[in-house]
């Protein structure tokens, strides 16, 4: 053992065993040991909410839709045609976020990390906490987005706690490959937000200066055992989302 404790995250469930996202990634990780259980969520056409890395489903179901643009009824036709060990599973579809609430309830102290992937409107966020609340999983839901403004709009306008809030850095092109620098770290301290970056962007001095001012790291996504050791132990980071499960 490394002598630190391991927050793992399952990076869209447990996803080296089972198609991202997928209702069986989700149920797998709620029998394996972590921490939490990361997911993606977009709103379809008809007002459903899904989970879904992608906003388009070419890469998981081979469908040229794009999910805000279509009703569920239409998405649930398409089955995955890709995914890992996806022949082990029964047919896997893009399933609700409540069918992802619902495994998630009857954990008893798991996470729910839900990644917001559009830049909802308060209206469409109190539906979501709604939703968390239904299935008594508020105290324990965590909310990610690389929208600062929905961040903002989950803390400020619906008081959602701040110490569960975490920035998504390093996803788009413009901060891929850029290291977090000053101006992210003093807008995430100015605004009482947590950081959720990719691993590779994060360094020590980052970690130090975000816990000086009482905020949590988060990387992703952490696949090699190496370098879980080295962010842990090295970097000092709070969390580790992860597609595979490594003992330490």
């Amino acid at each position: 053992m490394i002598g630190v404790q391991i927050k793992r995250i399952a990076h869209r469930g447990f996803s080296s065993e089972a198609p991202e996202n997928s209702y069986a990634a989700f149920a797998m990780a709620a029998e394996a040991d972590f921490y939490g259980i990361e997911c993606d969520v977009w709103k379809t056409k008809d007002g459903v909410y899904v989970v879904s890395h992608d906003g388009r489903m070419a890469r998981m179901c081979g469908a040229e839709l794009w999910i805000p643009n279509e009703v569920y009824g239409e998405i649930r036709r398409y089955p995955f045609v890709r995914g890992r060990k996806r022949t082990w599973h029964p047919e896997q579809h893009i399933i609700r976020l409540t069918e992802y609430l619902r495994i998630l309830s009857r954990c008893d102290e798991k996470r729910a990390v839900i990644e917001l992937k559009m830049d909802y409107t308060t209206v469409e966020l109190r539906e979501i906490v709604d939703l968390v609340k239904q299935y008594n999983l508020y105290d324990r839901t965590v909310f990610i987005s690389l929208y600062g403004g929905v961040l903002l709009r989950l803390k400020e306008e619906l008081a959602f706690p701040p110490a569960r809030l975490q920035y998504v850095y390093g996803a788009v092109p413009e901060n891929k490959w850029v290291p977090v620098g000053m101006e992210v770290e003093n807008w995430l301290i100015e605004n009482r937000l947590n950081l959720d970056a990719r691993h590779t962007l994060v360094s020590r001095g980052n970690v130090m200066r975000l816990h000086d001012a009482g905020l949590a790291v988060n990387v992703w996504t952490v696949n090699r055992r190496e370098d879980m050791i080295r962010l842990l132990t090295e970097v000092g980071v709070d969390m580790v989302t992860q597609e595979y499960y490594y003992e330490i």
